[in-house]
């Protein structure tokens, strides 16, 4: 599968609520939004042949009960909502659910997220990876545990090489583009893995209030700068 990895960090969703005078957001926008982008992007950019949405961190685990039940809720929507969605069948979209402690979520988001996954286990045209309970220093961690119990397997093999080391990771395709809405302008631990070469684009849009338009702005961007890959 070749093509463009593209990576998306939709910060802001809370200061949006607050902005708008929301006292219970419950982020139906910024689950639309995410829908719109990711059904944009695969329908319209042709090389774009994954995506990568940052749905929650394993910081944001750390929120009060309230906060992550809602954010539980609005996913177990949203990717339920996948199992049908036409563009994820028309353009063979593999739904990939990754995340180190994925499984501290509650059962009827497991569920959906089992058939979902279930569902689209064959696609191979494309890929769309939700990051819950995702960290990319524990990504890393992860990857060398498994591969070092590869090479306790397998004693013959003197140096782990990069292409095996990948293989390991939940997300082994490295980035190319990377948007970062809300104004912060860092990483905050998405991928670090895979970010060596991607070009990276931060906005100040919240991300409820990310549009199309933009997405547009940033694909004419990336379309016109020179990648050298440490050349």
């Amino acid at each position: 599968m070749e093509g463009l990895h593209l990576g998306i960090i939709p910060d802001g969703s809370r200061r949006w609520a607050k902005k708008q005078g929301i006292d219970k957001f419950n982020g139906d926008q910024s689950g639309l939004v995410a829908e719109n982008v990711m059904i944009h992007a695969f329908e319209n950019y042709p090389e774009i042949r994954e995506i990568s949405i940052w749905a929650i961190s394993t910081e944001n685990l750390n929120r009060p009960d309230k906060q992550k039940i809602d954010v539980y809720v609005l996913l177990e929507k949203k990717i339920r909502d996948l199992i049908t969605n036409s563009v994820i069948h028309n353009k063979k979209v593999k739904v990939n659910i990754v995340g180190s402690i994925v499984m501290d979520i509650p059962d009827s988001l497991k569920q959906v997220i089992f058939e979902v996954q279930e569902k689209t286990k064959d696609y191979k045209e494309r890929k769309l990876n939700i990051c819950i309970g995702y960290g990319g220093k524990q990504e890393i961690l992860d990857a060398v545990m498994a591969s070092s119990r590869w090479l306790r397997k397998n004693p013959t093999i003197a140096k782990l090489h990069e292409n095996i080391f990948e293989k390991f990771l939940m997300v082994p395709r490295p980035l190319d583009i990377v948007i970062r809405t809300g104004g912060e302008k860092r990483l905050s631990g998405f991928m670090l893995y895979q970010m060596q070469y991607a070009e990276l684009f931060f906005t100040e849009t919240l991300w409820p209030d990310f549009s199309i338009t933009e997405f547009d702005k940033v694909m004419q961007d990336f379309s016109s700068r020179q990648r050298r890959f440490g050349r």
